[in-house]
């Protein structure tokens, strides 16, 4: 599962060596090689010393209690350490954790924060979803032309509901122009990844 030169590399300290062979504990091809809890103890070593992909995936270990027992408070810690470092995934989570106040108090301004880091590594999740705080005005001010922006970037990205919502705004003519052909364009775009909803708005885009 895990080769010598990595495991001795491991072994002596150093941190992505700790990390990989995590890894390949975790995610072994061959599910009976899995070992969840050993994949842990070496995400562990290798977060102590700030590597933010094991501090990610700590926090998903927590978060889901694989490897662990389910504890969304240090799930949240841990994403907290990989968020600061610049771990994208880390930041979307930790805004999820601040928008529904699991594992962390219910912040809607700490969500949108984190989405907005997290949108500007380039995540589609994250763009979507800080649109969606710009279009309502959650934990920001609102501002429908930038929650377009921001759901064009999430959309181009093949994001199934930011071209659904992107499509909503064309169509509404609600932060840009209206444009049913443009609405169209982006209903069809997501009802071909089985978004229902776009489907039947699709058949009302006919001017």
């Amino acid at each position: 599962m895990t080769n010598a030169p990595l495991k001795r590399r491991a072994v002596r300290g150093d941190s992505d060596a700790q990390f990989r062979v995590g890894y390949r504990l975790a995610f072994s091809r061959k599910r009976t090689k899995r070992k969840p809890e050993e994949a842990v103890k070496w995400w562990r070593r290798a977060a102590a010393q700030g590597h933010a992909r094991a501090q990610f995936y700590l926090g998903v270990s927590f978060d889901r209690g694989v490897g662990v027992r389910r504890n969304l408070d240090q799930a949240m810690v841990f994403y907290k350490k990989a968020a600061k470092a610049g771990h994208p995934e880390a930041q979307y989570n930790l805004a999820l954790g601040y928008r529904k106040g699991e594992g962390v108090p219910r912040n809607q301004k700490a969500a949108a924060l984190w989405l907005s880091r997290c949108a500007l590594h380039g995540d589609a999740e994250g763009q979507r979803d800080l649109g969606v705080c710009l279009f309502y005005g959650r934990g920001i001010k609102k501002n429908l032309v930038q929650a377009v922006r921001w759901y064009r970037k999430a959309a181009e990205q093949g994001d199934t509901k930011a071209q659904y919502n992107l499509a909503l705004a064309y169509r509404a003519g609600e932060g840009v122009r209206k444009d049913t052909a443009q609405a169209a364009k982006w209903f069809l775009a997501a009802a071909k990844q089985g978004h229902t909803r776009a489907r039947t708005w699709l058949n009302k885009c006919d001017g």
